[in-house]
């Protein structure tokens, strides 16, 4: 009878290891879940951020070349190059005078 008791002891106690282990699984399986989801949401960002980034090189090397900061003294701050003559045309506002 005392045998029955113990063994049926031991035979709990590898239940209850065997429930705390389940358990334990399940909670680090719902936390490995989590991260891999967390570390797919960074990749995505990754990747959104080096999208920007390509364009934004492109961006820098084209406002960097010779004929946009050509365009641009030209346009915006009236340079002109050495040896040319820049004309300015008059419009006439007068109506009739």
């Amino acid at each position: 009878m005392r045998q029955k008791k113990i063994r049926g002891i031991r035979l709990s106690a590898l239940w209850f290891v065997i429930g705390l282990m389940a358990i334990t699984f399940v909670v680090r399986q719902i936390e490995v879940i989590r991260i891999q989801r967390h570390v797919a949401e960074i990749e995505a960002e990754i990747d959104h951020f080096r999208m920007s980034n390509s364009a934004l090189q492109e961006q820098v090397e084209t406002l960097k070349s010779r004929d946009h900061i050509e365009k641009i003294a030209r346009e915006k701050l009236g340079l002109v190059m050495p040896g040319e003559v820049q004309y300015i045309p008059v419009v006439n506002d007068d109506k009739g005078e």
